[in-house]
């Protein structure tokens, strides 16, 4: 599959890196630098290239949104009109910039907020395991692979998403649609608060036990 990432950070390149590393062509972009998105082309490794943000757009049939929440939306603002169609996988959490808490949440979401700045895109949201555990060498924790919750409007822009987390690997569950994420990004934020705040460190992770 063709991906294009919004983002040269350490989540975008934990998760170029390791859908990579399962035959999807990865197009990153957007840094603070452009050597960062050099450097985080070369880190994911295989034919990884490195675009500008409305390349990543074009090109990807899934365009994975790993931008900081501060950034996010102005992004999407420039880069819509190449959304329209597309699955978009917004990794974001709209976290304050101390990480004391979320800058929007329960009647709203970061989710919402970007399928309102790209209405002809298919937004899921689906946060990551923290970037740590994504660059690290395994996904699991405790012998558990970690859970991925996937909320988006349409069904078959879940079950896409759903086959990439599949492929991180990590344990992805279909939590129907976009709404949820009102809730699925204060887990988020409860996980910051457990691993940097109260020092339980960053492999730590939730899962859906039935």
């Amino acid at each position: 599959m063709k991906i294009g990432i919004i983002g040269a950070g350490n989540v975008g390149t934990g998760l170029g890196k390791r859908l990579a590393a399962k035959g999807h062509d990865i197009v990153v972009s957007f840094a603070r630098s452009p050597d960062k998105v050099v450097s985080a082309a070369v880190s994911i490794g295989r034919t990884a290239r490195v675009g500008t943000p409305e390349e990543a757009a074009r090109y990807g049939d899934v365009v994975i949104i790993a931008t900081p929440w501060s950034a996010t939306l102005e992004i999407i603002h420039a880069i819509a009109p190449m959304l329209v169609g597309k699955i978009v996988w917004d990794t974001t959490n709209p976290l304050k910039p101390d990480m004391s808490g979320l800058e929007i949440g329960t009647t709203t979401s970061g989710g919402e907020e970007i399928a309102r700045a790209a209405p002809g895109a298919k937004i899921v949201k689906a946060v990551p395991p923290f970037a740590e555990i994504l660059l690290s060498p395994s996904l699991e924790i405790g012998g558990e692979l970690p859970g991925v919750f996937i909320c988006a409007e349409d069904a078959e822009a879940r079950k896409v998403i759903l086959s990439l987390v599949e492929d991180l690997p990590a344990s992805g569950i279909d939590a129907g649609p976009l709404s949820l994420a009102r809730y699925t990004e204060p887990l988020g934020m409860l996980l910051v608060q457990l691993a940097y705040a109260q020092s339980m460190g960053a492999r730590i992770g939730t899962r859906l036990i039935r």
